[in-house]
């Protein structure tokens, strides 16, 4: 190899690698979003449970987020229970979500072993939408509104 086509190499390499990092600097951090969920006055029945679904969501991240707060099936989008609305978390900040739900008894049994399946929306630069599933921790049940 040639000291020409040597250097060549070498500084085509650099510039790879320096655009590579470049790049990665400029992407966005991920979202560091968790909370807590509470049932209360749940309605147990044979196919459905209504109950009012409270989370309070914490976002973890150096930067403010807002999207919409949807509270699914964990594997099909379809399949939405509620839809709590476009929600403005500031960075080290939290937000409540509350309304009155009814979800399948299945997924509401599968509760006890997991979580709910509450997910934030959001937009990337290039305007593709990115789901995020949020960590939830139980808060005791309670009976009164």
């Amino acid at each position: 190899m040639t000291g020409t086509r040597m250097r060549s190499l070498v500084l085509g390499s650099l510039f790879a690698v320096a655009a590579t990092s470049a790049a990665l600097a400029d992407s966005p951090e991920p979202l560091a979003l968790s909370g807590t969920y509470q049932v209360v006055s749940p309605n147990v029945r044979s196919s459905t449970v209504s109950m009012t679904f409270k989370a309070t969501i914490t976002n973890g991240g150096s930067e403010d987020v807002k999207g919409p707060i949807v509270l699914r099936h964990p594997n099909v989008i379809q399949k939405v229970w509620h839809r709590f609305g476009e929600q403005s978390i500031p960075a080290g900040k939290n937000v409540t979500v509350s309304a009155v739900v009814e979800v399948p008894r299945k997924e509401y049994d599968e509760w006890a072993t997991g979580s709910p399946s509450l997910f934030f929306y959001t937009q990337n630069d290039r305007g593709d939408i990115k789901t995020f599933r949020i960590p939830l921790s139980a808060l005791p049940a309670s009976k009164t509104k």
